[in-house]
């Protein structure tokens, strides 16, 4: 799936499904694509990521045909530029608590009427076939723009932030929120009417929503609430599912 399409999709409400990527490399790229996930979110703000990890966990992406984005860790220009020219197909900001930031990693992602530093010799330029201008007309607006909102801050000021020009889809990080709430229940009654909220603040500025849950049978009661970019777990929750059902199987017939 390219970029544009995901753009597309998240502005159009169609349903995604994503899941994070805790463990670089490419294997489990690959194996998401193969599986028919939508998008893998490379997270590198509380995964071991680097520069070089990244530019392979998206060549990876583009060669499963599999959406890449990047969870960057902070929203400095020099961070999004990075993400930006290896080849992401989108990036997701977290803490956004303010329009005003938003508006500066909307900023931070454009060459017009923007701030991004121009090269066209990484991987999003085609390391240097495409021109100047060929360049500018294929990267300005291309990515998804997805912005957390996982702060009780951001509760007072989430029509203002869905309102900016270039932000496509307000994402809730129920975690960081709960915790922001002062509150340890994913499930509290505090953290639900803030992500619905969210989710109204996003249908009123007619954007996308969506959030992180653990398991898919969370999805259905968001997608109730309007929601459609779902991240579902990661894949190291899959293999600890995985190699527990295994070891417990495994295990009982032991004992046996």
């Amino acid at each position: 799936m390219s970029a544009s399409s995901m753009s597309w999709r998240l502005r159009a409400g169609d349903l995604l499904l994503g899941s994070f990527i805790k463990t670089p490399g490419h294997a489990s790229i690959e194996i998401a694509g193969i599986a028919g996930v939508d998008v893998a979110v490379l997270d590198a703000e509380h995964a071991g990521f680097t520069a070089h990890s990244l530019d392979i966990g998206l060549l990876a992406c583009r060669a499963a045909g599999i959406c890449g984005v990047v969870r960057v860790p902070d929203s400095r220009p020099a961070t999004l530029l990075q993400a930006l020219d290896l080849g992401a197909d989108g990036v997701l900001i977290p803490h956004v608590t303010r329009a005003a930031q938003a508006q500066e990693a909307v900023a931070a992602c454009r060459y017009r009427n923007g701030t991004r530093g121009f090269s066209n010799s990484p991987r999003a330029g085609g390391y240097g076939r495409n021109s100047l201008s060929t360049h500018v007309e294929i990267e300005d607006g291309r990515h998804a723009l997805v912005v957390q909102i996982e702060d009780a801050e951001a509760l007072d000021h989430l029509d203002a932030i869905a309102a900016v020009d270039g932000v496509d889809c307000l994402f809730v990080g129920r975690a960081d929120l709960a915790v922001s709430l002062g509150t340890y229940d994913l499930d509290h009654p505090a953290v639900e009417r803030a992500v619905s909220q969210t989710l109204q603040a996003a249908q009123r500025a007619g954007k996308a929503s969506g959030l992180f849950v653990p398991a898919i049978d969370d999805v259905q009661r968001y997608v109730d609430q309007g929601a459609s970019f779902f991240i579902v777990g990661s894949d190291q929750a899959v293999l600890r599912a995985g190699w527990t059902r295994q070891a417990e199987t495994f295990h009982s017939i032991r004992t046996l």
